[in-house]
C-alpha cells in the first residue's frame, strides 16, 4: 500500500501524543478518534444563474367575437358582402374607421412587441371558429407578432358571421393549449412551471344559437335564473331539431336534438382548461372576460336585432337589450371566476370607443434565481445498521450482498450483466422479475437481441438512470426531477420511492417519523426505520446567501458534514479506502420554487480513508468552489470523477 507523506506525519504526530498519556486516557482517546477521524466535511459556494426573462414565457389567446351583432356594439363592420351589418342602420362615431377592439388590439400587439417573451394566438369566432392566427397551415399554435398580424387584424372587421357559439370557441381554446401543453410536457417540460397561458374571451352578447335536449322541461332559464337549463332560442328552433346537411349555417361537430351552449357545457370546458395547470404543473392558467355591449345601439336596431341577442318570455320587447345584457354579464363574470381572472364590461359608444385590452395581467414569472436542492450523495457506501457500509461500485448494494450465491453480482461493476439496469435497481424488483447476476433483462440492453440491435447505455439527462430505467419507472429522459420535488430521479428510484409524484416531503415511508426527503438528504434509508443511524450519521447542512449580484444571480455559502468515510477494498492497483460523494445542486426562480422542476449541477470530490495510517485531505474538510459545478450529463462517468472531482482522486500523484 502506498502511503502518502501526509498521512504518515500524521500517524506518527497521533502515536507520539497517545505515549504521552497515561494509561487511563489511551482509551477514550482511541475511540474519540476513530469518531472523528473518518468524518469529511465538505465547504464551499455555489451561486446560481443569472435570470433569462425570454425563459418565462406568456402565451395569450385572443378568442374574438366576430358575430355580425358586433357592427351593432362595435360599427363599423361587414358580413363579407350584403348581410346584416348593410341591412342595420349603424350609427359609426365620426372619425372612427375600424371598431375599438381592432384598435384595442393593435396596441396590445404593440405593447407586446417589446415583450420577446410574450406569444399570441388570435381565434376569431362566429357559427364556428375560423380564420385563426397563426394560420393552422404553419403547424404554430403561438408566434411572436410581426408584420402580418397587423394586416390581418384590420381584416377582422369585414369577416363578421352570424352565430355566437361559445361553446365552439372555449373549447378549441381549450384544445389549443391543452396540444401546446402536451407537446411541450413530451419535448422541453422544465418551461411548463415558468408559462403563463392567458385567454381574454371578447364577447357583445349571449350565445347563439343554444339548444336544449329536452324540449319538455317545465321550467327553463330566465334572465333572473340563469343558472337553469335554456331552451331552443326561439330563431334556431328548426337548426337544434332538424338535420339539413346542405345548411352553410351548421356548426361543426352539433348533433341536432343535443344540448348546445348550455352553461354546464360552457363552465365544463373553463373548469378543464384551469385544470391543465395541476395537471401538467404549468405556472399559470388564467381566462379573463370582456364584454362589450351598447344597450343604446342594441334598442335603436329594433326588432331586427332581437334574433341576435334574444327574446324572453314574460319580459317586455322594449327590455330585451337589458336582459341580454343582465344574461352575458352572469355568465362571463362566472367564466371570470372559474378562470381565476378578470371580468371588464364596456357599455355604451364612449366607454367601447376607449375600451384597452393592455391593463389585464400579462406578467411573467421572470425572477431571481434562487436554491431549490442542496444534497450530497455517496457512491461509495450506502446505509446502514451501525453507520455506513461500503458500496464499491455505487450501485446501491454494500459488497456484503453483492458475490453473494443469491445475487450472482460483482462489487466492482454496478450493473453486472451489462443490461444498462443497475444491480440495485434489478435486485430491489427482484419481484418483478429483474435478475441482477448474469441475465440480461429484456427490458433493458442487449446488443445481439433484435428488439434492442446494437443498443448502447446513456443517460442524457445526467440523473443516475440509464434510460432503459428511465422507461421503465417512466420518469423523463430530458429531467433530473421528474416530479419537481427537489430530489434526483434516481435517489427515489433506488429506494423504490415515487419519482413522478412530488411527495419526498410529506411522506414517511418506513413509518420512523423521519420525512422522506429528510432521509434522503441525511444519507439514510427512506424505507428502513434507522433513526439512530439518522441521529448518529445524517449529514447536516449549513447554507447560506453570501451574495446577491446585481447580474440577477445569487451565491451560497454551504457547509456539509458528518460525512462518514468508509474503506472500499483495492481493486486493479488502486489503493483502497477511497470515497466518492456527488453534490446536487438545483435552483429555480424565487416565484415558483415550490413547483419548478430546477435547473441542476453537480460537483464531487474524493477522499480516502485507510485507518490506521491513510486519510486525505489530512483536515477535517474539502473545498468546492462555483466552479467546480457542472451540468449533470457532464459529470456521470467514473472517466469524468477521476478528472474533474477536488481532493486526490484514486491514482494521483501523492
Amino acid at each position: 500500500m502506498h502511503l502518502n507523506p501526509r498521512m504518515l506525519m500524521a500517524a506518527g504526530l497521533l502515536a507520539a501524543s497517545v505515549v504521552a498519556c497515561t494509561d487511563t486516557l489511551v482509551e477514550p482517546l482511541v475511540q474519540e478518534q476513530t469518531l472523528l477521524d473518518d468524518r469529511l466535511t465538505l465547504k464551499g459556494r455555489v451561486c446560481t444563474a443569472p435570470a433569462n426573462p425570454a425563459g418565462f414565457p406568456v402565451k395569450v389567446v385572443l378568442v374574438i367575437d366576430e358575430s355580425g351583432s358586433m357592427c351593432v356594439s362595435d360599427p363599423p363592420g361587414s358580413q363579407e358582402g350584403t348581410g346584416f351589418c348593410e341591412q342595420v342602420a349603424v350609427v359609426v362615431p365620426p372619425g372612427v374607421t375600424e371598431p375599438a377592439r381592432v384598435r384595442a388590439m393593435r396596441r396590445l400587439v404593440n405593447q407586446f412587441a417589446d415583450q420577446p417573451n410574450v406569444q399570441l394566438s388570435v381565434v376569431p369566432f362566429e357559427t364556428n371558429v375560423k380564420n385563426v392566427w397563426p394560420p393552422a397551415a404553419t403547424g404554430n399554435r403561438f408566434a411572436r407578432p410581426d408584420s402580418t398580424l397587423d394586416t390581418y387584424i384590420s381584416g377582422l372587421q369585414s369577416q363578421l358571421g352570424k352565430g355566437t357559439d361559445y361553446q365552439g370557441a372555449i373549447s378549441y381554446a381549450y384544445s389549443l393549449i391543452a396540444s401546446d401543453i402536451t407537446t411541450l410536457s413530451q419535448t422541453n417540460p422544465e418551461v411548463l412551471p415558468r408559462t403563463r397561458y392567458v385567454v381574454v374571451f371578447l364577447t357583445d352578447g349571449t350565445p347563439y344559437p343554444r339548444c336544449s335536449a329536452n324540449d319538455n322541461l317545465s321550467v327553463y332559464a330566465t334572465p333572473d335564473t340563469p343558472d337553469l337549463t335554456w331552451a331552443d332560442s326561439s330563431s334556431a328552433v328548426e337548426f337544434c331539431n332538424l338535420l339539413d346537411p346542405e345548411s352553410p349555417d351548421n356548426i361543426e361537430g352539433f348533433e341536432v336534438g343535443t344540448d348546445r351552449n348550455q352553461n354546464y357545457q360552457l363552465f365544463s370546458y373553463v373548469r378543464r382548461l384551469m385544470e391543465l395547470k395541476d395537471q401538467y404543473n404549468v405556472g399559470d392558467i388564467r381566462m379573463h372576460t370582456v364584454l362589450l355591449f351598447n344597450q343604446e345601439a342594441v334598442r335603436l336596431c329594433g326588432p331586427i336585432c332581437q334574433d341576435l341577442y334574444g327574446t324572453y318570455p314574460g319580459v317586455p320587447p322594449g327590455e330585451y337589450p337589458q336582459a341580454a345584457k343582465k344574461i352575458a354579464s352572469w355568465l362571463l363574470q362566472r367564466f371570470a371566476e372559474i378562470g381565476n381572472g378578470v371580468y371588464q364590461e364596456f357599455n355604451d359608444t364612449g366607454q367601447i370607443n376607449q375600451m384597452g385590452l393592455g391593463a389585464l395581467d400579462y406578467s411573467s414569472f421572470a425572477s431571481r434565481n434562487v436554491i431549490k436542492t442542496l444534497m450530497v450523495e455517496s457512491l461509495s457506501s450506502v446505509p446502514g445498521q451501525s453507520g455506513r457500509e461500503v458500496d464499491t461500485d455505487g450501485d446501491g448494494l454494500p459488497d456484503t450482498l453483492d458475490n453473494t450465491f443469491t445475487l450472482q453480482t460483482n462489487s466492482f461493476i454496478p450493473d453486472s450483466d451489462g443490461d444498462c439496469l443497475d444491480d440495485g435497481f434489478e435486485a430491489r424488483r427482484a419481484d418483478q422479475g429483474f435478475k441482477p447476476g448474469n441475465d440480461l433483462d429484456a427490458r433493458g440492453c442487449d446488443p445481439a437481441s433484435p428488439l434492442t440491435p446494437g443498443c448502447v447505455c446513456r443517460d442524457t439527462d445526467g440523473d443516475g438512470l440509464s434510460q432503459y430505467a428511465e422507461a421503465y419507472v417512466r420518469t423523463r429522459a430530458g429531467l433530473i426531477d421528474s416530479d419537481g420535488d427537489g430530489v434526483p430521479d434516481a435517489m427515489e428510484v433506488r429506494y423504490g420511492l415515487d419519482p413522478l409524484t412530488p411527495n419526498v416531503s410529506g411522506i414517511d415511508t418506513d413509518g420512523d417519523s423521519l420525512p422522506d426527503e429528510a432521509e434522503l438528504r441525511a444519507g439514510s434509508d427512506p424505507t428502513q426505520r434507522d433513526e439512530a443511524f439518522y441521529e448518529r450519521y445524517g449529514y447536516q447542512y449549513s447554507v447560506s446567501i453570501a451574495e446577491k449580484r446585481t447580474n440577477g444571480s445569487t451565491c451560497y455559502d454551504f457547509t456539509i458534514s458528518n460525512m462518514q468515510m468508509v474503506t472500499p477494498p483495492n481493486r486493479s492497483g488502486v489503493q483502497q479506502g477511497y470515497n466518492l460523494f456527488k453534490v446536487w445542486f438545483a435552483e429555480a426562480p424565487e416565484s415558483g420554487v415550490a413547483t419548478d422542476y430546477g435547473v441542476w449541477k453537480t460537483a464531487c470530490a474524493w477522499a480516502q480513508y485507510a485507518p490506521p495510517s491513510v486519510r486525505v485531505p489530512l483536515g477535517p474538510d474539502l473545498a468546492l468552489e462555483n466552479g467546480d459545478f457542472r451540468r449533470p450529463d457532464t459529470l456521470n462517468e467514473m472517466s469524468e470523477y477521476m478528472t474533474r472531482c477536488v481532493g486526490d482522486a484514486p491514482g494521483a500523484a501523492p
